[in-house]
């Protein structure tokens, strides 16, 4: 069976772009954070949380929390888990995200170290 028949994505896809605000990277991994508006959750505010895969360089897993403050000023909050791949000045993160307004979603964000932009692909994962 391949992963596509067993993760089921609500047809609808969301993005947000922004900009990093805070990169510090060590040997052993590091912190990024991050701001942006997402039609979805309002103003993002995003932490992601690098730790390095001793026997791999330039990967490892993630873990992060992602804050939205929508017009109406209602907080939706996110704890965020996956892995991650640098190439050059880009970071790819793959990661499945537990939203308080009771959401799981399935996320692909993109990372430029040279530029500072940010762009998060994700989708609804249908439970």
């Amino acid at each position: 069976m391949i992963l596509t028949d067993l993760i089921d994505l609500k047809d609808e896809a969301f993005s947000l772009e922004g900009k990093l605000t805070s990169v510090t990277l060590t040997d052993t991994g590091g912190t990024i954070t991050a701001k942006g508006d997402a039609t979805l959750y309002g103003t993002v505010l995003l932490t992601y949380n690098l730790t390095a895969n001793p026997k791999v360089p330039g990967q490892g897993i993630m873990t992060g929390i992602g804050n939205g403050i929508d017009d109406d000023g209602e907080l939706n909050t996110g704890a965020l888990n996956g892995v991650w791949k640098r190439k050059g000045h880009d970071i790819k993160i793959y990661c499945m995200d537990d939203v308080s307004d009771g959401n799981l979603n399935a996320a692909v964000v993109s990372l430029n170290l040279k530029d500072d932009s940010f762009r998060v692909d994700w989708s609804q994962i249908a439970v």
